[in-house]
């Protein structure tokens, strides 16, 4: 079954993807995976993890922990073998996030990110853009 990946760290405010991812993966009828990857720029908080894996199970989905110090690989990993359609985050953080890589190797999957106040905005990929030609014509 194809699936909705949702990028989180161990911050609370990482609800706001579960919540977005689900509603992308039911609109498009698949399967949901949250996958936190935990590495040394966050502070690790158990409890905010604890929290992410309930909201994860109130929607009916798993939650995968990765811990590394190499974000940029499992990402990719992740992304080209798991049958992924969809793929939520929040907002990059800088120019040098990882997120635009992830974006540059899969031109043809559905990116979103999900700003602070929750609202749900599609990357423009080549997937997109093939997306609002097929539309204008």
């Amino acid at each position: 079954m194809p699936k909705t990946i949702a990028f989180v760290t161990n911050q609370y405010r990482c609800d706001r993807l579960i919540q977005a991812a689900y509603k992308i993966a039911c609109e498009t009828q698949s399967e949901l995976l949250v996958v936190g990857v935990l590495d040394s720029e966050y502070v690790l908080d158990p409890e905010a993890v604890d929290y992410l894996f309930m909201e994860s199970k109130k929607y009916k989905s798993t939650m995968r922990l990765l811990f590394t110090e190499e974000k940029v690989a499992p990402m990719l990993d992740i992304t080209g073998h798991s049958d992924s359609i969809n793929i939520v985050t929040g907002m990059p953080s800088s120019h040098n996030s990882v997120l635009y890589e992830l974006w540059r190797e899969f031109p043809d999957k559905a990116f979103y990110t999900v700003e602070s106040c929750g609202e749900i905005a599609e990357v423009a990929t080549k997937r997109s853009a093939q997306s609002v030609n097929s539309r204008t014509a």
